[in-house]
């Protein structure tokens, strides 16, 4: 709520910094019985009112009264000094002349006229500048007529077009097939002139050249082909059996002896065989993409490299006998049933990997991890360093604590939550004992000296209740030797309280409803003086306390 002052505010000559008027939406929303000079900022027109002493007027006011006069051919209306709202009209001044009214024009004397023109007597028209003239005299009409390819209209708003007739070509075909050495005419261009018109035609002869073909046979046999060392062969020959007879080009097909064999059926629609010979060796890598089959048995398949599976699995493999022997999981978990297996990493802060909620995973007996982040494993601390045992099998969401062992790497210190190693010590006020490990604890007796355990008691003008542990100590006397009262009773401008306590006192008034006010104080070695600058309706409460 507001501070309440009742009396001017004085404030020596200095600013007051970042201050705003009051706000209200209306002259009403700013209080009943305003008094002169009070200010209010109005927050719908967005300015500042202040009270004349029997009305609300805007601070600085405005534009109260507003002074027209006529000007050049310019009436306004008003035309003189009007108050209060004012709409200002302005008219031209001319007076109607002879000119009709939808063609007049404003005159330089302030009439409405028609201009004069000069008289003229008729029309020269001139088609090129060079030739013949024709005149057209009053209420005389020219005509456009067009001529040679061209025609003219005109628009019922006077606009006279004069147009190139349309160009209707027609195009023909006709197809020829000359012989060798035959000639036939084209049209090699175009002369036109500067309006677009065809002027000319170049004609030119085109004479084709003679036959000079031969007709000429192949066949293409196949032969044994030249023998190339380590490699089988046979060719495809393409031979001339005309005008040119004799081989022209061959294809050879080569085969390596150790991969590919090559044979052959010579002479005219001959056959040329390709197929893998019974072994083969391969120099580089080999992609299979069907299966492997081996048909034979009793040999031994051997890898000068690393076999990669690349993450896929070998089936059906028997159970090992020799030392070097690959094993199946299952015989691996056979011979190790019961036996710890290490699992990693447990961090107990966040269940990971999730081993103690209802979505853990499946452990088998014998899994093993270690607690690298300290936590809660189900509902017991475990700290870095313990390992966690599973006891036995546990099914994806089975997990609990009762199938674990916990093999702690150490003990917690004790605090207060927690149960471990601790050790009692004697402090300030507390005694503390030891017999056969056990600590006896006790608080000793205060004194000015020493801290202690102490009672309070009630004495005179003092009171003490207990309750739970807690003394409420209470004052039960009046100290009318340091306090005095007195009113600024209702209607009146002033109130005194007299007392002995001397100029060094707080002085505090408080209205009817028991809110601080602000009065004007003055003091003296026997009285405090309460003074306001308005009568109140309801008494104002002035208190008095002595200091020192």
């Amino acid at each position: 709520m507001a501070i309440n002052y009742l009396n001017s505010i004085d404030l020596n000559k200095n600013e007051i910094l970042q201050g705003v008027i009051e706000n209200q939406p209306n002259d009403a929303a700013a209080g009943a019985s305003p008094v002169e000079g009070q200010l209010y900022f109005n927050t719908t027109n967005h300015v500042l009112m202040q009270y004349n002493g029997s009305s609300w007027e805007e601070a600085g006011g405005g534009v109260e009264t507003l002074t027209t006069t006529d000007g050049t051919y310019i009436d306004l209306t008003p035309n003189s000094a009007t108050a209060g709202a004012v709409t200002v009209t302005a008219d031209l001044s001319a007076v109607d002349g002879t000119a009709v009214a939808a063609t007049r024009f404003l005159s330089k004397d302030n009439t409405w006229d028609v201009p004069a023109f000069d008289n003229y007597s008729g029309w020269t028209l001139d088609a090129d500048g060079a030739g013949a003239t024709a005149f057209i005299g009053p209420g005389a009409t020219a005509d456009f007529v067009g001529g040679l390819k061209i025609g003219t209209n005109s628009t019922s708003g006077g606009t006279l077009n004069i147009t190139h007739d349309l160009q209707t070509q027609t195009d023909s075909t006709s197809a020829a097939s000359p012989a060798a050495g035959a000639t036939f005419t084209v049209v090699d261009s175009v002369t036109r002139d500067t309006t677009g018109h065809a002027t000319g035609l170049n004609v030119k002869t085109i004479t084709l050249p003679t036959d000079t073909n031969t007709q000429e046979t192949y066949t293409l046999p196949v032969s044994a082909g030249t023998a190339v060392a380590g490699y089988t062969v046979a060719d495809i020959d393409l031979t001339a059996a005309g005008a040119s007879t004799g081989i022209k080009s061959k294809v050879t097909f080569a085969g390596k002896n150790s991969n590919i064999a090559i044979t052959e059926t010579t002479g005219n629609n001959g056959i040329v065989n390709i197929a893998l010979t019974p072994a083969v060796t391969i120099d580089d890598n080999l992609t299979v993409g069907g299966e492997i089959n081996q048909t034979s048995t009793g040999n031994e398949n051997t890898f000068a490299s690393e076999l990669n599976m690349s993450s896929l699995n070998i089936t059906n493999l028997l159970d090992p006998t020799s030392p070097q022997d690959a094993a199946t999981k299952q015989y691996v978990d056979d011979a190790t049933v019961g036996g710890l297996v290490y699992q990693g990493a447990y961090n107990a802060s966040t269940n990971t990997p999730d081993l103690d909620s209802a979505s853990s995973i499946a452990v088998e007996k014998g899994w093993t991890y270690t607690v690298t982040v300290a936590g809660l494993f189900f509902t017991e601390q475990v700290r870095v360093g313990d390992v966690l045992i599973a006891e036995v099998d546990q099914a994806a969401g089975a997990s609990t604590l009762a199938n674990w062992t916990t093999v702690q790497n150490n003990i917690d210190l004790a605090s207060s939550t927690q149960v471990g190693i601790g050790n009692v010590v004697a402090g300030g006020a507390i005694d503390v004992s030891y017999t056969s490990g056990t600590a006896t604890v006790s608080v000793e007796n205060a004194s000015p000296t020493n801290k202690g355990a102490i009672s309070v008691l009630a004495g005179t003008g003092i009171s003490v209740n207990y309750s739970s542990g807690v003394a409420t100590v209470a004052n039960t006397d009046t100290n009318t030797t340091n306090t005095a009262t007195g009113t600024i009773a209702a209607g009146q401008l002033s109130g005194t309280v007299t007392h002995a306590f001397g100029i060094n006192t707080i002085v505090q008034t408080i209205d009817a409803s028991g809110n601080t006010v602000f009065c004007d104080i003055t003091r003296t070695t026997t009285t405090s003086v309460a003074t306001i600058s308005a009568v109140e309706a309801t008494a104002i409460t002035i208190l008095v306390q002595k200091i020192g």
